[in-house]
This record gives C-alpha cells, sequence and structure tokens, in this order.
C-alpha cells in the first residue's frame, strides 16, 4: 500500500514529537539543579575560603573562583563559613552544593564527587617546640614514642594513614589553635597541621618564637571542589569544571593564585 506524500509527512512529524518527549525526561536529569542558585560551604582555610564581612559572602581563592564561575553560568549564589565536620555533612547530605576545599582521599571520594582538578596545593608538616630536640627526620617509625597531635576532619595523606597505628597519637585538635596551645603547653610533642593554615594562626597567638616547623614535610597534598554524590551534583560538577578549565587554559586561575599567594598544582 502506497503513502500520500501528505500521511508521509504527518508521520514524520509524530515520531519527532514522539522522540522529544522521550528525551525529555533524560535533560532534565541530566542538569537537575543549574536552574537555581548555588549554596558554596566550607571552614576557614586562610587564603581558600574566609570569613567575609557580609553576610552570606566570603573571601579567599575558592570563594573567589565560585563567584566568578556562578556569574559565567548566570546563576546567584550564597557562601557559609562553618566547623569543617558540619560543612561536609551539609554537601554529603545534599543540604549545600559545593564543598571548598577538601583534599581527595579514598575515604572521601566514597562520599563525594571531587573536582577533576585541583586548584591549590598544600604542604603538610609537623610544628615542634623551639626547645625540643628533633625528632622527626622522615621516617614514620622513629615517632613510636612521641606524643602527636592532629587535627579533627583533616586528612594527612596515604603514607602518613598506613604509619597512623604505631604512632602516639594523643589528640585530636578541634582546631588549629587548639592544637597550637595544647603544643605550647607541651602536652604533645608535634602538631601535623599545614603551614598555610597555621602560620596565621601563630602570629596571632604570638607564637613565633615558641614554635618552629620540622622538615621534612609530612606530605603534599591538592584541594579540591567536592559536590553531593548524586545527579545533581554530578550536573553541578561537570558544569564548574569547564569554567575551571577554561580559567586555567587562559591563565586566570594562575593569576589569581599569585593574588591570594596560594601554590596551584601543575
Amino acid at each position: 500500500m502506497s503513502i500520500s506524500p501528505r500521511g508521509a509527512t504527518l508521520m514524520d512529524e509524530h515520531r519527532a514529537v514522539r522522540r522529544l518527549c522521550l528525551l525529555a525526561p533524560l535533560a532534565l536529569v541530566a542538569q537537575p539543579a543549574l536552574a537555581r542558585d548555588l549554596l558554596v560551604v566550607g571552614t576557614s582555610f586562610p587564603r581558600i575560603f574566609e570569613v567575609s564581612g557580609k553576610p552570606g559572602e566570603a573571601d579567599g581563592l575558592g570563594a573567589e573562583l565560585m563567584r566568578r564561575a556562578a556569574a559565567r553560568m548566570g546563576l546567584g549564589l550564597r557562601f557559609e563559613v562553618l566547623p569543617w565536620l558540619r560543612a561536609q555533612a551539609m554537601v554529603e547530605q545534599g543540604q549545600a552544593d559545593v564543598l571548598v576545599g577538601p583534599y581527595r582521599t579514598p575515604e572521601r571520594e566514597q562520599r563525594f564527587l571531587f573536582s577533576r582538578q585541583a586548584f591549590y596545593a598544600d604542604a603538610l608538616v609537623f610544628y615542634a617546640r623551639r626547645n625540643l630536640a628533633t625528632h622527626w627526620v622522615g621516617d614514620f617509625t622513629a615517632l613510636a614514642q612521641v606524643p602527636v597531635a592532629i587535627v579533627q576532619g583533616w586528612a594527612y595523606g596515604d603514607e602518613f594513614e598506613r604509619a597512623r597505628p604505631g604512632l602516639q597519637v594523643l589528640s585530636t585538635a578541634l582546631t588549629v589553635e587548639t592544637g597550637l596551645l595544647m603544643l605550647k603547653r607541651g602536652r604533645i610533642e608535634l602538631l601535623a597541621s599545614n603551614e598555610r593554615n597555621t602560620a596565621p594562626v601563630i602570629e596571632a597567638l604570638g607564637l613565633a618564637q615558641e614554635l618552629q616547623i620540622i622538615n621534612p614535610p609530612i606530605s603534599f597534598q591538592r584541594g579540591h571542589f567536592a559536590y553531593t554524590r548524586n545527579a545533581r551534583g554530578e550536573a553541578w560538577r561537570d558544569s564548574i569544571d569547564q569554567v575551571m578549565s577554561q580559567m586555567r587554559a587562559t591563565g586566570e586561575l594562575r593569576e589569581l593564585a599569585r593574588q591570594w599567594h596560594i601554590a596551584i598544582p601543575e
């Protein structure tokens, strides 16, 4: 049986409409969150994510990168500077969209989607009192009897985690300031921290003449943006990654890092 040109056209139009109806839900899944503002959270990381004088704002390299990404995507955004564990929980549970600055670890990979490229780098180091004999020479086995403290919620690298069962980790400090005061008072002999976070706290506490870094570094870690591990988080991650790649290619990321005195990974 032959079909008239008019009948064929109607059938083609019907197929096209049906195909669009089938594809529409997939499009909604692919970009489930890109029609609303971003909620960006983190804790106080000097020069990365800091409290601003205005409600809903933040300063630092991470905050500025998020501001520029949101502007290019045509979105508004809001910042919240929170305790570190609370900020992580909000993103993990989908109550916030972006977590600023976490180091990437296997354990965190199970909880978050990470940006494909890091946007800053840190050296993790031990701090000690200046009058204390040096215990750390790069060998974790030499620290078996040395009282050590770490900062709650921080990651120190694979080598440290492998060595941790053999270390005398006496305390987990809630903040860098708490850990430094424990060190000053002799409750511990080494504090594991990073220079970027710790240097301004030492200066604020007036401890520069009492405490010092013990080299070599424990590890070098890279900081990322992280997202909720679901379809919405994946959409945010992919869209923001694209903007970050453009900023890296044009040198914009490098210039911003220079302004904030932050090392960026090559």
